[in-house]
């Protein structure tokens, strides 16, 4: 959420070809999304959370309720990566770019009586950097743990399409143990080196989230679809991996 970028004197450099990404959430092919990635230290995570969960949680059920906002979620990493990397990610769903991008809709003042500076976080954030992306195709599910992958594709097009056109049929007819799935293309803050697209994968447990990256070592492979060449299109494998867990999450569905 944009409220995060309070003090840009503080914003560290994040490298962006780490993305975190998404848990279950419930979109069509059409929609929009944004993500802002948040390192927050330790004992920081409890009031994050608090004025989260108290008052902007509140916020983004009434843009949901008036048409503004589509979903709205918090989301943790569900394995700790260290203090210089992102730590958490705010998920924020739209059914239009013209939406997303109306960031007068998070005014607390207008909808709690409460000033912003009253509620913000952004001083007990330590960096941030965030993303838009637009679905390009999606099957919902209720995911607690998601494994979010990035990459860069040399052939973005292809890549993407055969995940459309053939990924998406071959999940609906096996989730392989998955719970949700999806793939978005990014709009914004995409650069010369860091990822182009990202997929998701949701599961119902952490187990079930680790064993999925639990990749053999001894030659075998997961059998796709007939005609298949993500592989060859994306070469260079995945640029990133992450577990995430849902902390937070409302939508226009519930």
């Amino acid at each position: 959420m944009f409220i995060l970028i309070k003090n840009q004197n503080t914003m560290k450099k994040i490298i962006t070809i780490i993305a975190f990404l998404l848990v279950s959430i419930p979109v069509s092919a059409q929609n929009y999304f944004s993500v802002t990635y948040i390192n927050v230290s330790p004992e920081n995570v409890s009031e994050v959370a608090r004025l989260e969960s108290t008052y902007w949680s509140k916020v983004a059920q009434a843009n949901i309720d008036s048409g503004k906002l589509s979903a709205w979620g918090l989301f943790a990493r569900a394995i700790p990566a260290g203090n210089d990397t992102w730590t958490h990610a705010y998920i924020n769903v739209y059914d239009s770019l013209e939406k997303m991008l109306d960031f007068g809709q998070w005014n607390p003042q207008e909808i709690l009586g409460i000033n912003n500076q009253d509620i913000a976080t952004g001083d007990l954030i330590n960096n941030y950097v965030v993303h838009h992306y637009k679905v390009q195709a999606s099957i919902n599910g209720d995911s607690q743990f998601s494994v979010w992958n990035f990459a860069r594709p040399e052939n973005l097009q292809g890549f993407v399409m055969d995940n459309v056109n053939l990924w998406k049929p071959f999940f609906e007819k096996d989730m392989g143990g998955r719970t949700s799935w999806g793939i978005g293309t990014k709009i914004t803050n995409v650069t010369s080196d860091n990822a182009t697209v990202m997929t998701w994968d949701g599961y119902g447990s952490l187990v079930d989230a680790v064993s999925a990256l639990d990749y053999p070592l001894d030659g075998s492979s997961y059998e796709g679809p007939k005609g298949d060449k993500t592989s060859e299109y994306n070469p260079n494998g995945w640029g990133a991996q992450v577990i995430v867990q849902r902390a937070l999450w409302l939508s226009s569905s519930q």
